[in-house]
């Protein structure tokens, strides 16, 4: 049967949002009065009116047809040469393409759904970010057409606390039942009972495997969940989603991110921390090696008042499974050969890669060439004149230095890389 009634039209002091929303579920609902045995039209308009139902919408009638007027394998020739022609394209020119690819699903819904699986896959939006009606837009669009859901593989949530909806979000990850990949950013501070609603959102994806938590520089005087219950509801939601990640990447104070550190990650294999305000005092390290047992690639930035005994051993915990270690600026508390301390653990190194920022010294170049070394397949430095503020340094020295680096692995190479950034 179909919908019988579509909704009541609404006044004009409804939001844009609603509107919106109302607008698309009385598309739906004329074409499940077209298609009176569609099952898929039924359930598409139901869905939608429970949707404004239960989140008391507004209600406005609009009828609108789109008719499509070409063999599907016309639309299907088109959109892979908008897709797949990609060798000599400039971002800017992808970019271009992406916007191309959303309004050619825009004309007609064969053309829509055939765009779909490249639409949604990897899940980006910018006016996510900021639009408080596009974060609905996009539950809609998800709940009325499951198949959507199904294909979203990658996606990002980054947003101001004002415009971040909790529950549109929470409702759409519910949705998205194969997302493998998520990535939480926030800008300049967390919302309000953030950790109790993360518990919440990690526990609706329970095939996340990568994980992305950002922006976490400042923390909200309600950041974390303040009663018992609530603590002890998000550390068992967040303990089992931990167990089910291979990638983490992180980025913030340490006051901000050391709650969720300290879960126990089985079977993390690459982990990437960009942090602030760590304490020399920490035993980060120690901890932390203790929570990733198989820990194969590592990335630190700006970790510069580390203590070298905790380096140690988190190191040497690591050795027999870290296979790359990337690290940016250097541990600016040691000066000499740091790279010396820490190599000789990690016995199945086999990508090193150290970046542009101040700290590393000649010291640390001789180190990497040493006999006991791990054998790498992969070198690359990213130099600027800063190696000069060594005082044993010059252009002879350190020319000297790459070269016994490059002679050491010469079996084992397969990427050399030295980029300059030399400022004379």
């Amino acid at each position: 049967m179909p919908i019988a009634t579509p909704l009541h039209r609404a006044n004009t002091q409804k939001t844009p949002i609603a509107k919106s929303l109302t607008i698309l579920t009385n598309t739906l609902c004329t074409i499940s009065e077209q298609r009176c045995y569609d099952h898929d039209a039924q359930r598409r308009a139901l869905a939608g009116i429970d949707i404004c139902r239960k989140f008391r919408f507004a209600e406005l009638a609009l009828r609108e047809r789109m008719v499509s007027r070409l063999p599907t394998e016309i639309y299907i020739l088109i959109i892979n040469c908008l897709v797949n022609d990609r060798n000599g394209k400039s971002p800017e020119e992808m970019e271009v393409r992406a916007h191309t690819l959303t309004s050619l699903a825009s004309t007609c819904r064969t053309l829509q759904i055939l765009c779909e699986r490249y639409l949604y896959t990897n899940l980006r939006s910018q006016r996510l970010s900021t639009d408080i009606g596009s974060q609905w837009l996009l539950y809609f669009a998800l709940s009325v057409e499951p198949r959507r859901a199904h294909t979203i593989r990658s996606l990002r949530c980054e947003s101001w606390p004002p415009y971040f909806q909790y529950e549109a979000w929470l409702e759409t990850l519910r949705l998205c039942t194969n997302l493998t990949h998520l990535e939480l950013v926030w800008q300049y501070s967390t919302p309000k009972n953030f950790l109790e609603q993360l518990g919440n959102l990690v526990a609706a994806c329970p095939n996340v495997t990568e994980f992305t938590y950002g922006g976490l520089w400042y923390i909200n005087d309600r950041f974390w969940p303040g009663t018992l219950e609530q603590v002890a509801r998000f550390s068992q939601q967040y303990a089992k989603f931990a167990k089910q990640l291979c990638h983490l990447e992180i980025c913030g104070s340490i006051d901000c991110i050391q709650k969720i550190l300290m879960y126990d990650y089985p079977n993390l294999s690459s982990f990437t921390i960009n942090v602030d305000d760590y304490s020399k005092e920490c035993k980060y390290f120690e901890e932390l090696s203790s929570r990733t047992p198989s820990l194969e690639r590592l990335e630190l930035y700006w970790f510069e008042e580390a203590n070298l005994q905790d380096l140690n051993i988190g190191f040497k915990a690591w050795g027999k499974t870290l296979q790359s270690l990337a690290m940016n600026p250097p541990i600016t508390k040691y000066t000499d050969r740091l790279l010396g301390h820490l190599l000789p653990h990690l016995t199945n190194l086999e990508d090193l890669y150290l970046g542009p920022q101040p700290g590393f010294q000649l010291s640390d170049l001789h180190a990497i060439a040493q006999p006991g070394a791990p054998r790498l397949k992969s070198f690359q430095w990213r130099v600027n004149d800063t190696i000069f503020w060594d005082f044993c340094a010059n252009s002879e020295t350190v020319n000297q230095a790459i070269i016994d680096i490059f002679l050491a692995y010469s079996e084992t190479l397969n990427s050399f890389i030295i980029d300059e950034e030399l400022g004379f």
